[in-house]
């Protein structure tokens, strides 16, 4: 198996990627969230009206780590820029719900997260550095 295969394996078998970026106050602000990959961008799904979202607004950079929960030496870190994209149907929460939660949870958590009524948005992560 090369690296590059190796790399994909892990990605897709991860849960959660550790969001971070910085608050109009300065601080650092990390948050777990879902995530998927397109090409070499992660994917994750928020809404518009989230802490997260608004300082992405505001500083369009930010770093992550992905780890297992069993072997926390073993991760894919880095940092990048963003892009906010607008997910007015809830196309990539309903992804993460289908790949996240079990069967017959899934509908339920996606019509309550739905009803609340936010503007749902994708942050495309762009990675421009990351080690392994």
């Amino acid at each position: 198996m090369t690296s590059n295969e190796r790399l994909k394996r892990f990605l897709m078998e991860s849960q959660l990627l550790k969001l971070a970026r910085i608050t109009p106050e300065g601080f650092p602000h990390v948050t777990p969230v879902w995530f998927d990959v397109e090409g070499k961008d992660f994917l994750i799904s928020t809404t518009k009206e989230r802490k997260k979202a608004r300082n992405l607004a505001k500083n369009n950079k930010a770093g992550f780590s992905i780890a297992p929960r069993d072997l926390p030496y073993k991760a894919v870190v880095g940092y990048g820029t963003v892009e906010m994209v607008p997910d007015p149907n809830g196309v990539l929460i309903k992804k993460f719900c289908h790949k996240y939660l079990p069967p017959d949870k899934t509908d339920k958590y996606y019509a309550s997260i739905m009803s609340e009524g936010d503007s749902r948005i994708i942050i495309k992560l762009t990675p421009t550095w990351v080690t392994s």
